[in-house]
């Protein structure tokens, strides 16, 4: 995993939203059961954009993350999108969790939501766990994170690349990224990609190469 340069002028660090004591039913006995089942797993649960967030390690993520959708008070059964963030200090890997009414059920149930929110504090090397085989649906999404930030998620079918070209040097959202780019790496890309389009091109001419 490549290292990155210093980070220019960091931003002041904003307060975070203040957690309300209650969120009402079913969230609230959720909450207090995920604390007496995990109590070493929680780093601490907090506020995010109006929805309850669950802060956890990494080499706890997998555990929790199959409790939230197997338990009996309310199973997350969508995983609605997977945002990774660079926070300077920390990275910050945010699954948006809902629970939706499956066909048979009440459609008039109350759609319901929680963020999953694994914290990295290892810039070096960023690990976590993947969830893929929790919910399907974060296959790309965790593949375009590792893809621009430099976070692995171990145990993933197809960690590698999905945006940007295998030739990339470094993860552009990073912010120790440099903001003009690398000049010898864009010349070493270029490189690569003229030799793979021209490889391309003989080959549809019917040409050995």
């Amino acid at each position: 995993m490549e290292k990155q340069g210093k980070i220019p002028n960091p931003p002041p660090v904003r307060p975070e939203p203040e957690t309300p004591k209650s969120w009402g039913e079913p969230l609230d006995s959720l909450l207090n059961e995920v604390r007496s089942r995990f109590p070493d797993a929680i780093r601490r649960d907090a506020c995010v954009i109006g929805e309850p967030a669950l802060l956890v390690s990494p080499e706890h993520v997998q555990e929790l993350a199959v409790f939230l959708k197997e338990n009996s008070i309310c199973g997350f059964n969508m995983c609605r999108s997977v945002t990774g963030t660079d926070k300077i200090d920390r990275f910050e890997i945010v699954y948006n969790l809902a629970r939706v009414p499956l066909p048979g059920e009440d459609p008039a149930e109350d759609f319901v939501t929680v963020a999953l929110i694994v914290v990295i504090t290892d810039r070096d090397m960023p690990v976590t766990m993947s969830l893929v085989d929790i919910w399907p649906g974060v296959d790309f999404q965790e593949r375009e994170i590792y893809d621009l930030l430099g976070v692995a998620f171990e145990g993933h079918p197809h960690p590698s690349r999905i945006l940007l070209d295998d030739a990339f040097i470094g993860h552009p959202l990073r912010k120790d990224y440099p903001l003009h780019g690398n000049l010898e790496d864009m010349r070493a890309i270029n490189a690569y990609l003229d030799e793979h389009q021209l490889k391309i091109m003989k080959e549809d001419a019917g040409e050995e190469t």
